[in-house]
């Protein structure tokens, strides 16, 4: 089963070696053959043989669920943990309280002491989620549908739900940011150099990202004398790579769910230090597949997998950050 769930993972993220893609749908199409013993199962066949059927789906969602957050924006900015159930769900904060060193004659021990705090830690509050992909298990083994396509429904829901959960947590720490390091207004120059300059100095000299999505960091390429070789950045890329010595880091835009609304907003900029990951993603167990394939639930017999997981998402910053708003 170990060879089958690897391959079936790999046909996903569409990294087969030994096969071609449709030679790898091949082999999994075939190896379910062999499961069930008929290339042409009915419903008595596949009730019998479901738990073996199931243990195969249920491990490669499993391991692909998130595999549409390895965005770079997520990636960088995002620590995961998967956990067993009673596994520590515990994350540490370091602290960032800076020592100031004062001027002294060197003969005395009078020295004020300052308190330097151990930091702190925090758990990640999870929740079950759900979602349902609906289809005709024969279609599979006919060879109407890959196998990718098979499983991808339920992760994409899983992939777009977290994603949006992850963008409002992170977008609500800034209610907490000083006022200096936030902007609103027209797009001026000076005004987000002055914002990273705070992020820099606050966070000890850390290298800074610009992160916007693709439209909020075209702002950067309109506000100055552009060389030749970074109007060929543009026309290559559409962005520039870096903006005065600090990295861009495009925000992949996407949809809300069934609507064609835009999910990430277009009028920001995000000052961040590249060393940071405030984003806390905890997924917490081992993940539940129910099928609903009776021929009665579904009276045109198609099979149906409920795909319950735990999650949780959270946002900490021990580092601060900018933000500059475009009016």
């Amino acid at each position: 089963m170990n060879e089958l769930v690897k391959l079936g993972v790999d046909l996903y993220k569409k990294q087969v070696q030994q096969y071609s893609q449709a030679e790898g749908n091949d082999v999994m199409r075939k190896a379910f053959v062999e499961i069930l013993g008929t290339d042409k199962p009915d419903y008595r066949q596949f009730r019998k043989h479901k738990v073996e059927v199931f243990e195969i789906i249920e491990e490669v969602l499993a391991q692909t669920i998130t595999d549409g957050m390895a965005t770079p924006f997520f990636d960088q900015f995002v620590e995961y943990r998967d956990l067993d159930l009673g596994d520590s769900n515990e994350f540490y904060v370091e602290d960032r309280t800076m020592l100031t060193v004062a001027r002294h004659s060197g003969n005395h021990w009078n020295i004020r002491r300052q308190k330097l705090n151990i930091g702190d830690t925090f758990t990640v509050q999870t929740e079950a989620m759900s979602a349902a992909v609906y289809t005709d298990f024969k279609r599979f083994l006919a060879g109407r549908i890959d196998w990718d396509a098979f499983v991808a429904k339920v992760g994409q829901a899983f992939v777009q739900e977290l994603n949006d959960r992850i963008h409002v947590e992170f977008m609500n720490t800034i209610n907490y940011l000083p006022a200096e390091f936030k902007e609103t207004g027209s797009f001026n120059e000076d005004s987000l150099r002055a914002i990273v300059e705070h992020v820099q100095a606050a966070n000890q000299g850390s290298q800074v990202v610009i992160a916007g999505t693709k439209s909020a960091l075209a702002k950067l390429s309109k506000v100055e004398t552009l060389s030749d070789g970074m109007k060929d950045q543009l026309n290559r890329s559409g962005l520039l790579q870096a903006w005065e010595g600090n990295a861009l880091l495009p925000i992949p835009q996407s949809h809300k769910p069934n609507t064609f609304e835009f999910a990430i907003d277009n009028d920001r900029l995000l000052v961040l230090p590249a060393n940071a990951k405030p984003i806390k993603v905890v997924k917490e167990g081992m993940p539940l597949v129910k099928e609903v394939s009776d021929g009665l639930t579904n009276q045109d017999m198609s099979m149906e997998y409920k795909f319950i997981a735990q999650y949780g998402v959270a946002t900490v910053f021990n580092l601060l950050f900018g933000q500059y708003k475009f009016a």
